[in-house]
């Protein structure tokens, strides 16, 4: 496999043949650079590199020589003399010079400046960069740009952020490459410079609890049957001799909106039209009847509060170090008019007293209580609910995932340009095997000495064993609750007070709203999520 050495360190006659190439503001400096270069670099955060150089006799220092200067550092193979293979270590800028005045040298600190290139740039472009990211500015500042948006967004994907050795924004998935791009064995490994680091179990997630509140309004609709008769033809003879009165439709309707109901359809048993005893019907009486049946409705809302119980696990690492658990939380309120406001809204336009339309309503159904979302904002809808369970999921996944790469395996070898954070890297020597992503690496050399080295560490993803499937449960929100219908369980009524000697009005009563019709609803949604690990080759012989 290719790339595991780099010819200036790992010629054939064994003598170091590299050299480094240093500019400043684009002028060579190489010459006048003394003592060691080193460049690190880790994942998600700023490569920095650190040099000493030493001014021309009788040059003068100014600040604005230094500070801010673009600086690059590469190595070449000078084996012919002439620098060749040549690779970029470091492009960056100089961040602090520190001035030596008694060796007359200045020490420079560099930055490849990834925290102030990720603020300049657009939330768009930070968002293209990090492809598969989950966002919801219910769990995140939606006003956060920059670096703060970047870890927002990252804080949802296995990957690292960050700028190679040329100073191109980049994104690496932390689980390694299906086939290593090195594989160093003893014969590239440096003597004595293996090392294991083990994470303590109190540093692994294996289980992430969220609880998630979501609390919207739905409006409702009672569809009640009434049907009423006062008079029938057996009695309506003895009715009109006894000169009782006859019930007027508009009074009908009157007494039906009075007790708070909107009357859906309605039919009246019309008045014979033959002499009822002594009495004869006239054209105006077709305005009475001797009965009506109507569907009545009453429309009204109801507070709903999704209380959301979501576990995400990787369960072969609960079975192998016992269930080790953090918590996320989040909630939503969906934007709607308060609950008073939209049912007088509905009471209004329902009996003609306003002609502005309710946002929503319910269909009534006979006999039942039926029930219907709303239309909620944007921003506080089911989807933006769906939205930000998604994101705090994928929060879970990765805080559990981040958690078990805490192992790891360090070597050095001869200065390779090659070893970089976005190399998946195999190391087997006599004793170890491990392969895993590069987490860290530091180049450093020394042109008086001739040593240069490339010193690296690989995050190990380990827990229950190489080869151990985790399955993942795909990111995506838990079904939430959907509008219902019940049946209506009292009966309505009505009474005419007909008599010659009575007041002659109707009263139509209808049952009151069950509690738990309109009082604030809980519903409890428990969910499970299987959280992804890939375990990675991790063999220790003692």
């Amino acid at each position: 496999m290719a790339g595991e050495t780099y010819p200036g360190t790992s010629s054939a006659s064994g003598a170091a043949t590299w050299t480094p190439l240093v500019t400043i503001a684009g002028l060579p400096v190489s010459d006048r650079i003394i003592g060691e270069i080193r460049v690190d670099a880790e994942e998600g955060a700023a490569r920095v590199a650190d040099l000493r150089i030493l001014p021309a006799p009788g040059s003068t220092f100014a600040v604005s020589d230094w500070v801010g200067q673009p600086i690059t550092i590469a190595i070449a193979d000078n084996a012919s003399g002439t620098p060749a293979s040549i690779a970029t270590l470091f492009t960056g800028l100089i961040d602090t010079p520190t001035l030596d005045l008694v060796s007359k040298t200045i020490s420079l600190r560099c930055t490849d400046n990834l925290q102030q290139i990720l603020d300049g740039m657009s939330a768009a472009a930070i968002d293209s960069a990090i492809t598969g990211g989950y966002a919801s500015p219910v769990v995140f500042d939606p006003a956060a740009r920059g670096w703060s948006r970047a870890q927002d967004r990252l804080s949802t994907v296995a990957a690292s952020l960050d700028l190679d050795a040329s100073g191109t924004l980049r994104m690496t998935a932390w689980q390694p490459a299906a086939s290593p791009h090195m594989a160093l064995t003893d014969s590239h490994v440096l003597d004595g410079s293996i090392r294991t680091s083990m994470a303590g179990r109190h540093q692994m997630v294996n289980t992430v609890a969220i609880d998630f509140g979501y609390r919207f309004p739905r409006v409702k609709a009672e569809g009640y049957p009434i049907t009423y008769a006062y008079v029938d033809s057996s009695t309506i003879a003895s009715h009109a001799a006894a000169l009782s009165w006859w019930l007027q439709r508009s009074a009908v309707d009157a007494a039906i909106r009075a007790a708070g109901g909107t009357i859906e359809s309605i039919s009246y048993t019309p008045l014979p039209n033959t002499v009822i005893g002594g009495f004869t019907p006239g054209p105006s009486d077709s305005l009475l009847c001797m009965g009506f049946s109507a569907l009545v409705s009453f429309d009204y809302a109801q507070t709903i509060e999704e209380q959301h119980t979501i576990t995400v696990v990787a369960a072969n690492s609960v079975a192998a170090i016992g269930a080790m658990s953090d918590r996320l939380s989040g909630s939503l309120e969906g934007a709607y008019p308060a609950i008073p406001v939209a049912e007088t809204t509905m009471l209004l336009y329902a009996n003609d007293i306003s002609g502005i339309p309710p946002q929503d309503s319910a269909t009534p159904v006979s006999g039942q209580t039926t029930s219907a979302n709303v239309t909620l904002t944007p921003d506080t809808d089911r989807a933006a609910a769906n939205a930000a369970m998604e994101a705090l999921i994928a929060v879970a996944k990765v805080r559990i995932w981040a958690s078990h790469r805490g192992h790891s395996v360090s070597a050095s070898v001869a200065l390779n340009p090659a070893v970089d954070l976005d190399k998946t890297i195999d190391v087997s020597v006599p004793g170890l095997h491990a392969r895993g992503k590069c987490r860290s690496v530091t180049h450093r050399m020394a042109a008086g000495t001739g040593q240069a080295v490339s010193e690296f560490s690989l995050a190990i993803c380990s827990v229950a064993g190489t080869g151990v499937s985790h399955p993942e449960t795909a990111t995506a929100a838990p079904t939430g609750s959907s509008p219902t219908s019940s049946s209506l369980a009292g009966t309505p009524t009505a009474d005419f007070n007909f008599l010659a000697a009575e007041d002659h009005a109707i009263t139509v009563s209808f049952p009151g709203v069950a509690d738990a019709e309109r009082n604030k609803a809980t519903i409890p949604i428990a969910s499970t999520y299987n959280a992804p690990l890939v375990e990675d080759i991790l063999t220790i012989t003692l």
